[in-house]
């Protein structure tokens, strides 16, 4: 097994830091492109990459104003199209410059805001070719999310201080605080607030909000036109707070079903939000029975 850590420039402004992890034997299963959740980075899917990374190459990156990829000057630059026009050219860029992704396709698992970036990227023709399908981690829906007014203020600040985010990480985002160590605990609150200010602020003031699900919808049915009916594992964390089960089913396993797509939802217990990070081994199974159901 190889894993590299590479600056990968994308556009004029914006390079991704991007993990890039290749098993040692040639394998013919698809590729895993990793989205992490708004305040991750790459580092959020570790637990979870050294489980699979002896099977599957892996694709990591961290979004832009994220972890130490790059922030664009424009601090309203943060949209939903703009994170997937970055991996849209992440993926075309390595496809031709390094790693041959069509030969075996792609499976995009995208936790939480990764999760909507996941089914948006369908939106890009070139790339749909190159999906073999989807695994959704505790994800945002497709379609718009309004805050109140007093929630979406408190959110904005979330990462402002490592004491803020770590109230959130420990009381919001987590199960049960034990569920991870104290390190990781402090490494997440940390990565927070080194987030570029327009990233930090952006998900919650405009991010959310965004409405992709029309665009989706035909996206998925685009997709069972052209190459046969989507297959996506959804996994959701029992004691999730930021993404509660029934409404991961009602927004986004609903949604994506009444579109043609093929959804199975896994439940884990005794998990927050942080899946990756709370249950890597059950997280780094279900990937793996997933990819060899296809």
């Amino acid at each position: 097994m190889s894993s590299q850590e590479l600056s990968i420039p994308i556009s004029p402004s914006i390079t991704l830091h991007t993990l890039v992890s290749t098993p040692a034997q040639p394998s013919s299963r698809p590729s895993l492109l990793l989205l992490h959740f708004w305040g991750g980075s790459h580092h959020t899917y570790h637990p979870s990459i050294s489980l699979l990374q002896d099977h599957y190459q892996i694709i990591a990156p961290s979004l832009r104003g994220w972890g130490m990829s790059s922030a664009p000057v424009d601090v309203t630059a943060y949209r939903i199209v703009d994170y997937v026009a970055d991996i849209v050219a992440l993926l075309l860029h390595l496809n031709t410059q390094q790693l041959a992704l069509s030969a075996n396709g792609v499976i995009v698992v995208g936790h939480s805001m990764g999760g909507k970036l996941a089914q948006v990227l369908l939106n890009n023709v070139e790339v749909a070719s190159l999906v073999r399908g989807l695994i959704l981690i505790a994800p945002a829906p497709a379609g718009s999310f309004a805050l109140s007014e007093n929630m979406r203020a408190q959110q904005i600040h979330a990462y402002d201080s490592v004491e803020s985010a770590s109230f959130v990480v420990e009381n919001v985002l987590l199960g049960e605080a034990e569920n991870v160590t104290e390190a990781t605990r402090v490494d997440l609150a940390k990565g927070m607030v080194a987030g570029s200010p327009g990233a930090r602020a952006a998900w919650p003031e405009y991010g959310m909000a965004e409405d992709y699900e029309r665009a989706v919808v035909g996206s998925v049915e685009r997709y069972q036109r052209e190459q046969g009916v989507l297959k996506v594992l959804i996994i959701a964390g029992e004691l999730d707070r930021v993404e509660e089960p029934g409404n991961v089913e009602s927004r986004v396993a609903v949604v994506l079903r009444n579109s043609g797509a093929d959804v199975k939802i896994e439940q884990i217990a005794g998990v927050g939000h942080l899946i990756p990070l709370e249950a890597p081994e059950s997280m780094a199974a279900a990937v793996t029975a997933f990819v060899e159901s296809l």
